[in-house]
């Protein structure tokens, strides 16, 4: 014990002042071994107490940290628009409450780290503004956090905090190599002081790790300084006990039984419903109020039967256009499903965890089942609402073998689960019967999941999850009724009828309808495998008919209308894209190098031609590589696409070689060869033609041989072919062969 010289000079004696010092820890042992019991009296008091005052309206705000972007002004917006309703129904009488629930995302160690000072300081003086003067905040705490969250939750009038809960290490955000900014430091003493939530030196002590923070027991009270108060404290008090509370070096942080023994905690409670017990507030009012949230722009898409390729692609097309051209901020999804495809399943669910953000939400609705692999789309929005006695999960459709579930598991657990609200172990559970889900509470931050066993051991803090109730049936795939799914926090909201969901967010008017468009209904009709073989075979039959006719004409542009449509539809089905089209003109016009610029050369219509059939083949499927057994039956659709078109092409051909000039009307545009006597008198002098006496001759090629063209032979041009090489222009030849008109010739130094 250290005797203070301001002692002495008031004139005690030292054997009163050890006596009087001794009086006083014992006062202070007592105290603290009773503090459960004073946090029980106290609250159970303030229950006493407000036994006879009105029930107050109140509202509950989830606050999600970390705090990034523009989520500040967002929820302020909504704090503003909670506050006017709140207002309105008060009576006058009492404060009307907001309770903001921090709640931390999963990412990092889970207690919503990563908030920025900007943001949660902006955020923190609104709270503490006068526009919220008639309006009383308490901030509740279910689960711990750090970082530059905490200061919002000192900006509240008062704290709530579950037994399991800490609050503390508020600058964790910041960068660890550098001291603390005098901004930070003079932003949490501003919050401090303005609102009193936590003495001042405890709010500063959780920021910044250079500063020391004392308990100081003097004669008349307890009081909470940094180490530079103290010689002032010293001055003015008796100090009878001073105990380090934050140490140098380390950023502060409490419990909940620690907050309140300094002040700072006023309920610890684990529940809602204790809460709202000690505050004296009407019945469910600390349900949250989606109507609150935001201006919604709300939109509904029906997503109705089995899972198909299909029901993907148009989701996507419809939704994109319907968010680009209105700019909707609440997509509903109407399911009703009893299953699918796993793979397209898997598609529209990673499509729509895609759809929600900071500035959207996407809420499945379930009117009556969402089973099989479709619950695994409902699961995949940021909150799942279900009408009464609708079902989620269960058996739906086809059994997956082990092949299917084992691919479904890797594309859950790698993509899909991180972008959705709930674990990979929830989400397979759907689908997979061997799948065991238990409910896991965390001991440090009273956080609670469903994990299966696997599951609850590759997280970080595994050491720190407890296993409690199987949620599952073994041998089953899990399925819940909608009271379940709501006791599970799996369903965010139970109604009865789409009107009570429209209550629910406030909707003034019903959610527009997201309708298909009679030009999505062609192209999906196009995109079939039968319209697709016609569409193949009426553009060949173009091509053949427009190279049997002078100029541009009717075949050319039957053949673009015909290929335009096919690559059209392939590309609103989601099968086509810019490789696709790249492939086919790259093809085709490496064809036309083949047959106009470079004949006989065969590198080109050879490449060419494989990049048509590469690219048509391509454009009836959906992935490059296929690898589910869903993707290996589009790759045998397409195969037989293409070549049933290329049988039909064959047999067009030959038709229109044999008939197309006997047509009246066409007849007369066809470039037609000599016929009759032209055609007899033209095979008399080409079988006429000899070249027998050029035998051993020399000449010089006028063209490139490959391997044939043309050589002059003293001034004569001959036809002749090169004998197993190719020859350059201007080279010299020696005539090795004739045989009728056919010329062999081979190159000579």
């Amino acid at each position: 014990m250290r005797q203070n010289p301001t002692i002495q000079r008031r004139g005690f004696r030292a054997t009163d002042i050890r006596v009087l010092g001794c009086l006083m820890l014992g006062l202070v042992a007592a105290a603290h071994i009773s503090v459960g019991a004073q946090e029980a009296g106290e609250q159970a008091d303030t229950v006493r107490e407000q036994d006879d005052s009105p029930r107050r309206p109140a509202r509950r705000l989830r606050l999600r940290l970390p705090i990034t972007g523009s989520a500040d002004l967002a929820f302020r917006s909504i704090v503003e628009r909670t506050r006017d309703r709140l207002l309105q129904e008060s009576d006058g009488k009492t404060r009307p409450v907001i309770v903001i629930e921090f709640v931390p995302l999963a990412e990092g160690d889970g207690f919503g780290q990563g908030t920025e000072f900007a943001r949660a300081l902006t955020l923190a003086q609104y709270l503490t503004s006068d526009a919220l003067a008639g309006i009383k905040t308490v901030a509740y705490l279910p689960q711990s956090i750090k970082g530059h969250g905490v200061l919002v939750a000192l900006a509240c009038e008062e704290i709530a905090m579950a037994s399991t809960a800490e609050l503390g290490e508020a600058g964790i955000d910041e960068d660890a190599n550098k001291p603390i900014s005098p901004a930070v430091i003079e932003g949490y003493r501003q919050i401090a002081r303005d609102r009193r939530t936590a003495p001042e030196a405890i709010a500063v002590g959780m920021v910044d790790p250079s500063t020391e923070v004392l308990e100081v027991e003097t004669e008349a009270t307890i009081e909470y300084v940094d180490q530079d108060d103290l010689p002032s404290l010293e001055r003015d008090q008796t100090i009878i006990r001073t105990t380090p509370l934050f140490p140098v070096g380390t950023m502060g942080r409490f419990s909940a039984r620690e907050g309140r023994l300094f002040g700072a905690v006023k309920y610890v409670v684990d529940d809602r419903q204790a809460l709202s017990n000690y505050l004296r507030l009407k019945p469910d009012a600390l349900s949250e109020d989606a109507g609150l949230v935001a201006d919604w722009r709300p939109i509904f898409y029906t997503i109705d039967g089995p899972i198909t390729a299909t029901t993907v692609s148009r989701a996507r097309r419809l939704i994109d256009n319907e968010l680009r051209a209105s700019g909707a901020n609440w997509v509903g999804l109407r399911i009703t499903s009893s299953g699918g495809s796993s793979a397209f399943a898997q598609d529209l669910a990673t499509y729509v965890a895609t759809i929600g953000g900071e500035q959207r939400r996407s809420v499945a609705y379930v009117p009556e089942e969402a089973s099989g692999v479709s619950a695994l789309a409902a699961l995949a929005a940021d909150q799942l609402v279900m009408n009464r006695g609708a079902t989620l999960g269960g058996s739906g459709g086809d059994p997956l073998d082990q092949d299917k579930l084992e691919s479904l598991r890797v594309a859950v657990e790698e993509s899909l689960a991180p972008s959705t609200p709930h674990t990979w172990s929830l989400l397979m559970a759907m689908v997979d019967p061997n799948i065991e889900v238990y409910r896991y509470a965390n001991a440090q931050t009273g956080a609670e999941r469903l994990f299966s066993p696997e599951e609850a051991a590759q997280q970080i803090d595994a050491k720190d999850w407890r296993q409690g109730e199987e949620i599952t049936t073994a041998g089953e795939v899990l399925s819940l009724t909608s009271d379940q799914a709501e006791v599970l926090g799996i369903a965010t909201h139970v109604v009865d009828n789409v009107e009570e969901l429209k209550q629910i967010y406030g909707f003034q008017k019903n959610p527009r309808e997201v309708q298909t468009t009679w030009s999505l209904e062609l192209a999906e009709a196009l995109a079939s495998p039968g319209i697709t073989v016609l569409l193949l075979v009426i553009a060949f039959a173009g091509i053949y008919f427009e190279l049997h006719t002078p100029g541009l004409g009717i075949g050319g542009f039957i053949a673009a209308v015909a290929l335009l449509l096919f690559f059209w539809s392939k590309a609103l089905h989601g099968t086509v894209e810019w490789l696709e089209v790249l492939l086919f003109v790259g093809g085709v016009v490496s064809i036309l190098i083949e047959v106009f610029v470079l004949p006989g050369v065969g590198i080109f219509g050879l490449g060419g031609s494989l990049m048509v059939v590469a690219a048509l083949v391509l454009a009836g499927q959906r992935t490059f590589i296929p690898r589910t057994p869903e993707e290996f039956a589009e790759l045998q659709t397409s195969l037989t696409v293409v070549a049933t078109s290329a049988a039909l092409m064959i047999g067009v051909g030959l038709l229109l070689r044999r008939y197309l000039p006997q047509i009246p009307v066409l007849n007369d545009l066809l470039l037609a060869g000599p016929q009759g006597e032209e055609l007899a008198d033209l095979h008399d002098r080409e079988s006429l033609t000899q070249y027998t006496h050029l035998v051993g001759h020399r000449g010089l090629t006028t063209t490139p041989l490959m391997p044939s063209g043309r050589a002059d032979f003293d001034g004569e041009l001959v036809d002749v072919m090169a004998a197993g090489q190719m020859i350059e222009r201007g080279a010299t030849v020696e005539v090795v062969s004739v045989r009728g008109s056919r010329v062999e010739v081979r190159e000579v130094s």
